[in-house]
């Protein structure tokens, strides 16, 4: 089994300070599908990158292969820059601003943009974001779906526009993965009505959904739920929040839990109630384990670590 993340690779370029001055810097690998490769990757799981960065700053390609991802067919643009997020952290609060340098992962690449020649019989599942083309994207989807070997997952951040919601092939998609927040606006911006206090349950309502075997949402402090099709019935798992010594930076958490609950269903042997708690209960212990570290890519724990963290 191979996962193939078709996804975006940036630089996070991060201050400390005030309009004009700046404190101090950073600059770190990342990228939404970057950070999810790195945590397959530190799964244990066989993962590809496909995705570009440009011929000024080829290092996050170094960081992802540190961490056990294949990037031999990452694109490496003479034209087009790395893209970048800089990202401006006031010291006295910690508020933060973000402008986003698309960069390479933008460019028009002929290559990168046929799925028919990345979805092979050696992928068993895909993941997806949106900080690359949707049209690209969409065309990801579209093929998975005529590919019955492939599992199709789907992140959608930064979220859609309520236009672009609606016209997305949603009965492509296997695995929903979107926060509390963003399940919320999902559930408003398709039925025009206010998800209530169960976003969760409300969104696998809408019928544009009901195709989804997966339905996740992560609730934070709260915990996350998985609305699941176990034998042609949506079957509900509530998994509370893992406990954390101390949160530092909570940037990389989203990206590690969706890598480690991939991660899950790639070893999954048989769908069952009780497999369904376990990888979501490892998928949010790693997560949790994230927040107690600086940075995005390199708060992502290894699976040694997380299991260690489980057996206590």
């Amino acid at each position: 089994m191979r996962c193939l993340v078709r996804s975006s690779v940036n630089i996070d370029e991060t201050f400390q300070g005030e309009t004009i001055s700046s404190s101090k810097m950073w600059s770190r690998p990342g990228g939404k599908g970057a950070n999810v490769a790195a945590a397959l990757g530190l799964a244990g799981v066989d993962v590809r990158m496909l995705g570009a960065v440009g011929h000024d700053a080829t290092w996050p390609l170094d960081e992802l292969s540190k961490r056990h991802v294949d990037v031999a067919s990452v694109h490496i643009s003479k034209d087009v820059p790395t893209g970048r997020a800089f990202i401006q952290i006031a010291a006295e609060d910690g508020e933060n601003s973000i402008v986003l340098l698309k960069g390479a992962n933008f460019a028009p690449n002929a290559s990168l943009d046929d799925p028919a020649a990345w979805l092979n019989e050696d992928v068993s599942h895909l993941v997806l974001q949106n900080e690359i083309p949707l049209a690209t994207t969409e065309a990801f989807v579209r093929c998975a779906r005529t590919r019955p070997h492939v599992t199709t997952v789907f992140n959608p951040s930064p979220m859609l526009t309520t236009p672009e919601l609606q016209a997305f092939p949603w009965d492509g998609i296997d695995v929903l993965i979107v926060n509390e927040g963003e399940a919320a606006d999902m559930h408003e911006a398709l039925t025009g009505q206010a998800a209530g206090a169960h976003p969760a349950q409300a969104l696998a309502q809408v019928p544009a959904f009901a195709s989804i075997a997966w339905i996740i949402v992560t609730r934070g402090r709260h915990g996350s739920s998985a609305g699941v099709q176990i034998q042609s019935e949506r079957v509900w798992v509530d998994i509370p929040a893992a406990s954390t010594t101390h949160v530092v930076n909570t940037t990389g958490a989203g990206d590690t839990f969706t890598g480690y609950l991939v991660s899950g269903l790639m070893r999954m042997t048989e769908l069952s109630r009780e497999n369904v708690q376990a990888i979501l209960t490892r998928a949010s212990t790693a997560a949790a384990m994230a927040v107690e570290v600086e940075g995005a890519m390199e708060s992502i724990p290894a699976d040694e670590a997380v299991t260690r963290r489980l057996s206590l």
